[in-house]
């Protein structure tokens, strides 16, 4: 499976890669990287493989993660989550359909209680916003990131971000306001997460709960 990043944020973004315990990594092994305005890489990944892409204005454990796992045609899996954090907006895309993602841009809203900024950038702008409702599997997500929940991760078990097993073995995700939005995310603003959050009906993922220790 190939996994082409794109860089349509409109400045210099840091990616940087992790594998899950007892699997195979990224083929050629990628270290720590730079993505340049407007360019694209393509990261290959061998049968077996599970682990996360990182993307950010810096580089930080909580940013937007790309997710997938590979296990021979016609059983990969991809997502986008915000479980741990928001730096950018990402969509992942294969055979012309979103397949995950959100492409709004949430550090409009403003990171506040139970989230937190955690990086700036060198502009002193918040870089991230962690997630304060990482440890609630069920969630509902705050309010900072409801308009993405059941399009990208917002919590745990917001599985409704997942569409599961996949045939396609090119992915490509897109990183900006510009990409093309997800059908499952808000296309209003929300002012109330507990009033206005949609009941989620979460689908088991087993490759989710795997990467976030659950």
């Amino acid at each position: 499976m190939t996994i082409a990043v794109t860089n349509h944020y409109g400045a210099p973004l840091q990616l940087s890669f992790g594998v899950n315990a007892g699997v195979p990594g990224f083929r050629g092994d990628p270290q720590p990287t730079t993505l340049d305005k407007d360019a694209t890489s393509t990261y290959a990944v061998p049968s077996g493989w599970a682990g996360r892409i990182n993307v950010g204005k810096v580089d930080h454990g909580d940013n937007s993660k790309i997710e997938g796992s590979f296990y021979g045609a016609g059983k990969g899996d991809i997502d986008v989550s915000y479980v741990d954090g928001y730096s950018v907006p990402i969509t992942c895309s294969a055979g012309g359909k979103v397949l995950s993602g959100c492409n709004i841009e949430l550090m409009d809203r403003g990171c506040n209680a139970p989230d937190h900024v955690s990086a700036w950038g060198s502009d002193g702008k918040p870089a991230l916003c962690s997630n304060g409702m990482r440890g609630s599997n069920w969630g509902p997500p705050s309010s900072f990131f409801a308009p993405c929940a059941g399009a990208a991760y917002t919590f745990p078990k917001d599985d409704m971000a997942n569409v599961g097993m996949i045939s396609e073995t090119q992915i490509s995700c897109c990183i900006g306001t510009s990409c093309d939005p997800s059908p499952r995310q808000h296309k209003r603003d929300l002012s109330s997460t507990k009033a206005n959050a949609p009941s989620l009906m979460p689908r088991q993922h087993k490759l989710h709960r795997q990467i976030h220790g659950q």
